[in-house]
């Protein structure tokens, strides 16, 4: 026994001890006081505001019995009296608080802050949650502990939400001038206006100190409003008297009555106080949100948020229970005045984080090690609130890795709220600004300038308001990347009627920032300038001309009737009629005929109708329907039509079933009888099915998943997902944002392609004054691609397939069928004969001399992925060579075709297009194009021109330009003539060279390829700014040629060049091609890179489209002539007739969409060759009598023999006519309207 306790003895010894300790422990814990001295007051501030701070803070250690988890207790410690100086009070703690844990809550202001940081420092005491509204003690300092943003925080937030949300362009400031912290302010304030892109308007300095000079004041009032700003960041202490004066002028200057005023939290009760009290003086009323208030804690009234609320029932009980806060009203005092409950919250939160500083129990007894502990990579999380990361002094290898560094500022968050009716404070949904626990401060936050996307609901039109609405929801449906600077595309709602659109949207833009415009437009509103258009909603088709600022990116109606026609070739059973309700329907009727008569279908009828007819009652009882200008019962009346003609389709648009949605799948869902017949409703869309579960298309994926409920699928909200998915990966690409700058975007990168959906190409060539555009489509602002033809049953059923798939139209159309000859051509016989045989007997044998043939597709690039190079060359002044040497200049440009084709074979080139005398050619190596180019301008220099006529034209217009301009040197006019036949001889020509991707076209009508997008933009404005005989490469090109081979070319940097419609200048290389030459300056002051206007030369308005425009008096008789010579050979004899004359003219060919020429093709290539050699004809006759019935034009063999008013009618109009139902005859001719 005696042994036994004497094994169990050691083992119950230690056990005992163990328990004893712990014993001890429990209790010296239990005896552990932290004192918590207050010095959140001050004798400036209202003694309600100081106490709504100390009794949140009160309240929240009192709802866990002023303990902490680890048992020890709390002391807080009040002044005995606000008056009472924070020296002295501080001074008296730090003695009782010898040899244990001292934390100081506050102080509150700048003056107390900047001087507690030393006495902190001294005794090791650290402060929780300072109240500072100065950027000079924001600084790393370990012992003061911030828990809300700093000033420049709020500065940010409060001018992106005067710019993003309330969409205001002039912007001023008022701060304390003479100060460290107003200074420093106003410079971070015009740094975040220029980083914005909106510039502040003005700033009223405010002069610190007592008094305040009323005439220094008043003249510095007046400079400011000069600037009419539409709001105020007030960052100017509101106690100060001349901020006080400032507020007083606001109310009653009535410039400045309305201005919005945007205030940091430090200033909101004396703020609506001293607002109050100017709005009484001068009789005037509360505008509710005309103040806005940051917040750096969440709105007391913010009830959405878990720790609000925990916050109030606390607060409640607190102040219940305690006769020490009697001075508040009792609940519910939060409704009564918010700026008081917001104090409290501050306090509350306050000490909600001390509470959990204070949870580690081996710190509580060392200040030291304490405050270390504040900075262990602490993060607080309060119910949903976040507060920190604080942390340390680290290296920068910590940080790389994620650690927080020198970081004493909790706040990641500013909130913010405006003054309502009865000076309440309401919390604002939008403007809140959050960096995350990422980042220690604002310091590092950009925000760039927003997207503010105005979208339009017309009042008085149902369907196009809901269609609005609908393309809203799902553009507001994209979710941003998370992070709030690139969260830059906002959309505001503008309700206005029909009638007010476009004035209220006139005045909309003389005073808000509005980046672009969507939903519903009219005409009207179309035309405003310095406005951008972004898929615009129209209550009815529209077919309008070509404007630069509106943008589209669904299908446009001429795409659509296109589509539908080509459709239409392949099912078609016979003819079709058209039914179109429109203001403009014989606009859309002409775009309609114009389509089918391109694809050889007829058109059997039209009818015209008024909006105000049905069109149902006039559909016809035969054959299929193309119907225009739908309401919602058409939808209905459709269907029924359908289910009682088994064999007719009805074709209609895409953008009206849009619109229509519900009515038509309510009507063609009603009865199988009306499902089956929905397979004979038939239209063309470019987008993907908004509601088949087992898409394929990323963004329907993403559409579904943002978009959960099914019965939100409908297309509109797809197009609105889509766009806003366009214009966010566009965004973040432009730092700053216009509607200028937005729209040179698209028409720059031309082809833009987001998820699966690709918008392009857009141009903005001008066409009307020149030659060779950028891409096959000139002055294109539509970039709808990939457009299949559906049936309605495919809408209701998304396993149904497409009829058609998807092609991009090419908008070529067939020229339209001539009338018979008139008496003027027939009397034009004898005279043009003998002339024109002779002459296409001699251009017949040149022809079968010239048979090299340099579109090879076999040589053309074509793999889409892979850099393509393309050159542009132009011959310059060949205006002034045609009109000048008439007879020479066939030849010379037969010479000029003919060396530049040979030189493309001999390289593997591909000719890509040659309008005029201009080539695009494409290659798939730089390098091959910068050999092709130099071997161009070399071959032109050896060639023999038999003439010198060509270097003496050019000679003489250097030698004049020197005459009128004292500046210029002419580069070759005064060389030594053997120097000049070393150098020079000949025709001129320019050539720029670009290298980047394209988007790469097979056109089935000419059966080649061609290039679209920024690359051929780039090249064609490279060759615009050079000089002939000169060669230019862009960087691209340049950088695209192997070290080698840039070392071994002979080239020269000229450095960044502006390009027209090019944002940033771009470094040109020059091609020494021939050594020696000298050139004059870049030609950067022409417009684009066309040549003049009047150009008869060039690719013209006139040439494209002969058949839309009188012919003059000499281009008519030219006309006749041939006409009376032609009328009596087929059409193949005359195609062999007429090649070589245009050849031989510079004459380029429309486009075809057949092997064999009709009438029609010929009686286009005839006004062409009539329209050129008129012009010709005139420039050279111009000095000569008017009144001369025979004009002979010197060293020619043409002859003008004027029009014989006695044998000759009116010009006919070269279209063919349709029957119409309504009596009206359509004219197949593109009207002005019709540019797109």
């Amino acid at each position: 026994m005696t042994s036994l306790l004497s094994k169990l003895s050691l083992p119950l010894l230690q056990l005992l001890f163990l328990l004893l300790s712990f014993s001890t422990t429990g209790r010296a814990e239990d005896n552990i006081t932290i004192n918590v001295l207050s010095l959140m007051y001050s004798p400036d501030v209202q003694e309600v505001e100081v106490d709504s701070l100390n009794a949140g803070f009160d309240a929240s250690l009192t709802a866990r019995g002023w303990k902490t988890n680890s048992k020890a207790r709390v002391s807080f410690i009040r002044p005995p009296s606000y008056d009472t100086p924070v020296a002295e009070f501080f001074e008296s703690v730090v003695k009782e608080s010898e040899g244990k844990l001292m934390i100081v809550f506050g102080p509150f202001g700048g003056p107390s802050t900047m001087w507690v940081k030393g006495e902190l420092s001294k005794h090791g005491a650290v402060s929780f949650g300072p109240l500072a509204f100065s950027t000079e003690v924001r600084e790393w300092d370990p012992h003061l502990y911030f828990i809300s943003v700093e000033p420049n925080a709020e500065l940010l937030a409060l001018f992106r939400y005067a710019v993003v949300f309330l969409g205001l362009p002039r912007v001023g400031i008022t701060y304390l001038k003479g100060t460290p912290s107003g200074e420093a302010l106003y410079e971070f304030a015009l740094e975040i206006s220029s980083m914005m892109g909106h510039e502040l308007c003005g700033a009223f300095a405010a002069a610190g100190g007592v008094g305040a000079d009323e005439d220094a004041l008043a003249a510095e009032w007046n400079q400011f409003v000069e600037t009419r700003p539409q709001a105020v960041l007030l960052f100017a202490p509101v106690r100060n008297p001349a901020t006080e004066w400032f507020i007083g002028r606001i109310v009653k200057d009535e410039r400045t009555r309305q201005m919005y005023v945007l205030a940091p939290s430090t200033s909101q009760g004396p703020l609506i106080r001293t607002w109050r009290d100017a709005l009484y003086a001068s009789n005037v009323s509360l505008n509710d949100g005309q103040l806005i208030i940051t917040g750096t804690i969440p709105p007391s009234n913010l009830l959405t948020l878990a720790s609000v609320r925990r916050f109030r029932e606390e607060m409640d009980n607190h102040l219940k229970s305690n006769s020490e806060w009697g001075g508040f009203s009792k609940p519910p005092h939060f409704t009564i005045n918010e700026a008081i409950s917001d104090l409290m919250m501050t306090g509350w939160l306050t000490g909600e984080i001390l509470s959990q500083a204070l949870h580690s129990t081996d710190v509580l007894t060392d200040r030291t090690a304490f405050m270390d502990s504040l900075y262990r990579q602490r993060r607080y999380v309060v119910d949903d609130l976040v507060v920190g990361d604080y942390g340390n002094e680290c290296g920068e290898f910590a940080s790389m890795q994620g650690a927080m560094c020198n970081c004493n500022q909790g706040g990641s968050a500013v909130y913010m709220k405006e003054v309502v009716d009865g000076f309440r404070i309401e919390p604002l949904q939008r403007g809140f600004l959050a960096w995350g626990a990422s980042q220690c401060s604002s310091a590092n936050v950009k925000v760039y300038a927003p997207l503010y996307g105005v979208f339009i609901l017309i009042a008085d039109s149902y369907i196009t308001e809901r269609s609005a609405r609908r393309w809203y929801e799902g553009a507001s449906s994209v979710p941003a990347d998370g992070s709030f600077e690139d969260d830059r595309l906002f959309f505001h709602p503008f309700r206005r009627k029909l009638s007010e659109v476009a004035g209220d949207l006139a005045q909309l833009v003389d005073n808000r920032i509005v980046s672009a415009v969507f939903g519903g437009v009219t005409r009207d509103a179309l035309r405003l300038p310095n406005v951008t258009f972004i898929n615009p909603l129209a209550a009815s088709p529209i077919v309008g001309k070509f404007r630069r600022n509106v943008l589209l990116l669904s299908p446009t109606v001429r795409q659509q009737l296109y589509v539908i026609a080509m459709h239409l070739s392949n099912a078609s059973t016979g003819a079709v009629s058209a039914a179109i309700r429109s203001k403009r329907a014989e606009v859309i009727g002409d775009v309609l005929n114009k389509s089918l008569m391109t694809f050889d279908v007829a058109l059997k009828s039209m009818l015209l109708l008024k909006e105000s007819d049905t069109l149902v009652d006039h559909l016809p009882s035969s054959g299929d329907v193309v119907a225009i200008g739908l309401t919602p019962p058409d939808a209905h009346a459709i269907a029924q039509y359908l289910q009682s003609r088994n064999d007719r389709r009805v074709y209609v648009l895409f953008s009206e079933v849009a619109q229509l949605y519900d009515e038509f799948v309510e009507a063609f869902n009603a009865t199988p009888a009306a499902v089956v017949s929905a397979s004979r409703l038939v239209f063309a869309t470019n987008l993907p099915h908004w509601a088949d579960k087992n898409t394929e298309s990323d963004t329907v994926a993403m559409f579904h998943a943002y978009n959960p409920r099914e019965s939100t699928w409908t297309p509109l909200r797809l197009r609105g997902f889509a766009t806003a998915r366009l214009l966010r990966s566009i965004v973040p690409r432009m730092k700053r944002i216009s509607p200028s700058l937005l729209v040179d975007f698209f028409y720059t990168e031309s082809n833009i392609r987001v998820d699966d959906m690709h918008y392009g190409p857009y141009s903005d060539v001008e066409c009307v004054k020149g030659r060779v555009t950028a891409a096959n489509r000139c002055e294109t602002n539509f970039g709808a691609g990939n457009i299949s033809v559906w049936s309605m049953s495919r809408v209701l059923d998304p396993r149904v397939p497409v009829l058609s798939r998807g092609v991009t139209p090419s908008l070529e159309y067939a020229v339209m069928d001539g009338s018979s000859l008139s008496p003027s051509q027939l009397a034009g016989i004898i005279v043009g004969s003998v002339f024109f045989v002779a002459l296409a007997i001699a251009l017949c044998v040149l022809l079968c001399l010239f048979v090299f043939n340099s579109r090879d597709n076999n040589r053309a690039p074509r793999e889409p992925t892979d850099p393509v190079t393309l050159i542009f060359t132009d011959i310059e002044s060949s205006t002034a060579q045609w009109s000048t040497h008439p007879e020479l200049m066939p030849d010379a440009v037969l010479a000029h075709h003919t060396m530049i084709r040979s030189l493309i074979m001999q390289y593997g080139c591909y000719e890509v297009k040659t309008v005029g005398d201009s080539f695009m050619i494409a290659c798939r190596s730089a390098s091959t194009a910068v050999e092709l180019a130099g071997d161009i301008q070399r071959s032109f220099l050896q060639h023999c021109w038999g003439t010198t006529v060509f270097d003496d034209f050019y000679r003489n217009s250097e030698m004049q330009k020197a005459e009128d301009d004292d500046h210029y040197i002419p580069p070759s006019a005064r060389l030594d003539p053997e120097v000049y036949r070393q150098l020079w001889n000949g025709l001129r020509v320019r050539i720029g060279i670009h290298t980047g991707l394209c988007d790469i076209r097979h056109d089935e009508v000419t059966k080649g390829y061609d290039y679209y997008g920024r690359t051929p933009n780039m090249a064609a404005r490279t060759e615009s700014v050079t000089n002939g005989g000169q060669v230019l490469l862009t960087y691209a090109a340049y950088m695209s040629l192997s070290t080698e081979e840039r070392d071994q070319l002979d080239a020269t940097s000229l450095g960044p060049v502006a390009l027209r419609g090019v944002p940033e200048p771009i470094v040109m290389y020059q091609l020494n091609a021939v050594p020696g030459r000298a050139f004059a300056g870049l030609r950067l002051d022409r417009d684009f890179f066309f040549e003049e206007s009047e150009d008869p030369t060039s690719t013209s308005a006139s040439e494209h489209s002969s058949t839309h425009m009188e012919l003059s008096g000499s281009a008519q008789t030219i006309s006749d002539a041939l006409h009376s010579l032609l009328s009596t050979f087929k059409a193949p004899q005359r195609e062999r007739l007429l090649v070589p004359y245009c050849e031989r003219w510079n004459v380029s060919l429309p486009r075809r969409k057949g092997r064999v020429w009709d009438d029609a093709y010929c009686e286009e290539v005839i006004r062409r060759i009539a329209v050129k050699v008129g012009h010709i004809a005139e420039h050279g006759a111009r000095g000569m009598s008017a009144s001369s019935g025979v004009t002979t034009q010197s060293g020619s063999s043409l002859i003008i023999i004027s029009c014989n008013p006695y044998l000759s009618d009116a010009s006919p109009k070269q279209c063919s006519r349709v029957p119409v139902s309504s009596g009206r005859e359509v004219n197949n001719g593109m009207t002005e309207n019709d540019a797109n």
